[in-house]
């Protein structure tokens, strides 16, 4: 898939540093490829599509020194520590065919297969084993370049990750499983011999690398500055992660293939006069386009389709069709 990786040995476990580092080689290195293997330290990070306020028990967060950050990509809240080891792959958009989250993710599960780990992609963004989740992936389109990536739960603080993490109960419907903690596994528990996580990294890279030629590639300065400057201006900011919510008129919920979406309307004089939108579906764009084509439209199922038409509906909602945006909030 790639003719050569660029590496980059991300040292950093600060969460605002590490969003901002993708953020930084997704809109600025044009025309090369790029894995990033990172860890970031007691950290919730949640989708760009998400509210935090929902989301995430933010008594439980300050009361345990656990960051909360939102990523530029969609998909669900995750918690990550030092037993968790995150990779990004960013890269060229192939205009002819896109890439899908398998075509990532299959790099991933041969690396784990090597290390005896019979990994599988499931779902919309999951990679399970033993139809335990181990990891959860996700997207970003940026101006013809492409971010995907996902966590790999090497050993998971299970405990800690069902006190932080709000999990709706809809995220349970037709599962077996009732609670986080029963739903993910450790792959530390599934690898045959012991292994650290810096063996884990290491035998990861040497996976990667095994098939395609990788070069590794040094951070300069001006690149430094630059994503410590996005990671202030941006990431680290409250405004960034909790998005202020006007008061609403309507708030509807609806469970899709797609995911999970909430839609906030306020309405005057039949119209639509604030829109916000959030959940966990796997969108690549953000939701700005959509809210913003919503408002001023005539509060029907016509003036919202009306709306709708000629918005690039896959990107901004992932999975979730125009038709079931429209029954989520007339149903």
């Amino acid at each position: 898939m790639y003719k050569k990786l660029y590496r980059i040995h991300n040292k950093s476990t600060n969460p605002f540093y590490n969003l901002a580092l993708e953020e930084y080689i997704l809109t600025t290195k044009k025309n090369m490829s790029f894995l990033i293997l990172w860890q970031n330290n007691n950290t919730v990070v949640i989708g760009n599509n998400q509210n935090a306020w929902e989301e995430v028990n933010l008594d439980f967060a300050r009361k345990n020194g656990i960051s909360v950050v939102r990523r530029i990509t969609g998909g669900g809240a995750v918690y990550h520590d030092m037993n968790n080891v995150n990779f990004s792959f960013i890269t060229e958009l192939d205009e002819s065919g896109g890439f899908t989250i398998n075509d990532f993710v299959r790099p991933v599960t041969a690396a784990l297969s090597d290390m005896g780990v019979p990994a599988v992609a499931d779902g919309r963004n999951d990679i399970t084993v033993n139809g335990l989740k181990v990891s959860g992936n996700a997207q970003r389109i940026s101006g013809g370049r492409i971010l995907h990536h996902g966590t790999l739960l090497f050993k998971a603080d299970a405990q800690k990750m069902s006190s932080v993490l709000r999990v709706r109960p809809e995220k349970f419907v037709s599962k077996s499983t009732k609670s986080v903690k029963s739903r993910v596994g450790s792959i530390s528990e599934l690898i045959d011999k012991k292994m650290t996580v810096s063996e884990f990294i290491a035998a990861l890279e040497d996976s990667f690398s095994k098939d395609t030629p990788t070069e590794l590639y040094e951070l300069t300065p001006d690149d430094i500055a630059e994503v410590e400057r996005l990671a202030a201006e941006k990431y680290s900011r409250p405004e960034w992660t909790f998005r202020a919510v006007q008061p609403m008129d309507i708030k509807c919920s609806a469970k899709y293939d797609g995911g999970i979406i909430d839609i906030m309307l306020k309405v005057e004089n039949d119209r639509v006069a604030a829109c916000r939108i959030f959940g966990d579906f796997m969108a690549v764009d953000d939701p700005f386009e959509l809210e913003k084509a919503i408002v001023g439209a005539k509060f029907s199922p016509e003036g919202i389709r009306a709306a709708l038409s000629g918005l690039p509906l896959n990107n901004i909602l992932g999975g979730i069709t125009g038709e079931q945006f429209i029954e989520c909030i007339f149903k």
